[in-house]
């Protein structure tokens, strides 16, 4: 029982050096419980490498909001929940979001971070875009790709004819082909992100 309440309030002293953005602390937390963690995430998913990106994740997404984290008394326990549900998670969007037809690569975390920046700077960038067009371009932009309305709806929300609707929202695409320099194809992507 003695060595039971140590390994609890050794993790717990961890996890407070981590709150307050000690980096040894999450190694520390990693090391200590990778393998309890993949076994448990092995018994859930199944996926060996699923299981080994939910971890890195969960530990990332840790690290990236260790400010914001509340003290844990049972952090075996509270990793353990945290895992089961980011699996859960990526089941679901597995299930729903058919996976693109390429070959399959391993992401170190680093290439992860490098690529999450990426897509902060393009989002930046689209949002500069979009404001340099007019108050209904931009209505009618963020109805069609953040709202995910058709023209029709559109219309009828903005009591627009559909054909007006069309026009203006081919015009701002347009225009924000022009000023981001990317194809179309491309820019309809980033817009549905």
């Amino acid at each position: 029982m003695l060595k039971i309440t140590n390994e609890l309030e050794d993790l717990r002293l961890q996890w407070d050096y981590l709150r307050e953005g000690n980096e040894e602390a999450l190694f520390f937390l990693y090391k200590s419980l990778y393998n309890p963690l993949f076994n448990y995430g092995f018994v859930v998913c199944g996926e060996r490498e699923s299981v080994e990106d939910a971890i890195n994740q969960v530990f990332l997404e840790i690290w990236e909001n260790k400010s914001s984290l509340k003290p844990v008394q049972n952090v075996k326990s509270y990793l353990f929940t945290y895992l089961r549900r980011k699996i859960g998670r990526e089941k679901a969007i597995a299930t729903k979001v058919p996976l693109p037809d390429v070959e399959a690569y391993e992401h170190s975390i680093l290439d992860y971070i490098v690529e999450l920046q990426l897509e902060e700077e393009m989002r930046h960038k689209i949002t500069l875009a979009i404001n340099k067009l007019t108050a209904r371009q931009k209505q009618l932009i963020m109805l069609r790709f953040y709202e995910d309305m058709n023209y029709e709806e559109i219309s009828a929300k903005t009591g627009l004819v559909t054909q007006t609707v069309y026009n203006n929202i081919h015009q701002a695409i347009k225009l924000l082909r022009i000023e981001l320099k990317v194809p179309v194809y491309i820019l309809l992507y980033l817009l549905k992100k």
